[in-house]
């Protein structure tokens, strides 16, 4: 007699929350080979539908298949940014999280912090609870969100985050972040070839335009590296 259990499908990117995502990477990134194909597909069951292993074989290879593709395909929606978003915190209680309100205000504390964690997905729940903090006020489309006090005040409330919500904030970032070191990058090394007396304090220590230019990117490289993950085309037949 074949076992029942109950298989969960997400309908949309916004029923996947952020750790399952984080699972399954953390998988995909251990079974990158194309051996690897159908047990790839089978985590997927696992990870996103809460099937067993040992009971994703009892379903029928059709099923099976279209579960997947189904997943694999939400994985294809548009991530826009996400203003806001609900989330319960460790009492139990609604709380509405705002995402940054101005990135140009962003305080030393918050960008050391958020440069560390944004280039790996597995801390990502950290970065996000960065960039999305409790709106404290809000009038029409104005808001103001706490005060910064440390990742890890609501990282554990993050991995349960909407991953379209994370994928939405991370992308939006990483591209800001390319068109504000891009800009900086550009507007220093312009400044320094105006500015006689910064160009022979350098020349002078041993650094000159170039090296200083490269120290530049290499300081916005991490903004650079982020990979904007998705699910990879694994599918059976």
């Amino acid at each position: 007699m074949k076992s029942k259990f109950t298989l969960t499908i997400p309908q949309q990117l916004s029923d996947i929350p952020l750790y399952q995502y984080q699972k399954y990477l953390k998988v995909m990134e251990a079974n990158d080979d194309e051996q690897s194909s159908e047990f790839l597909n089978l985590k997927v069951l696992e990870i996103f539908c809460g099937v067993p292993l040992k009971d994703a074989y009892n379903l029928p290879l059709a099923d099976f298949t279209s579960v997947v593709n189904h997943v694999i395909n939400i994985f294809k929606e548009d991530t826009p940014l996400q203003r806001d978003l609900s989330m319960t915190d460790q009492n139990g209680e609604t709380v509405v999280f705002g995402f940054i309100p101005k990135l140009d205000d962003i305080t030393l504390g918050e960008f050391v912090d958020l440069e560390s964690y944004i280039g790996d997905w597995q801390q990502m729940h950290k970065a996000m609870a960065i960039l999305y903090r409790p709106i404290t006020f809000r009038k029409n489309d104005f808001y103001l969100i706490e005060d910064y006090e440390g990742s890890d005040k609501y990282s554990e409330i993050m991995k349960d985050a909407p991953v379209n919500v994370a994928l939405g904030a991370i992308v939006f970032f990483y591209r800001l972040g390319n068109a504000l070191s891009d800009y900086l990058i550009h507007s220093l090394t312009q400044w320094m070839k105006e500015d006689k007396d910064l160009r022979d304090h350098l020349e002078q220590n041993g650094d000159g335009i170039s090296q200083y230019t490269q120290s530049l990117k290499e300081i916005s490289q991490n903004l650079k590296t982020l990979q904007n993950y998705r699910l990879p085309n694994v599918l059976l037949g």
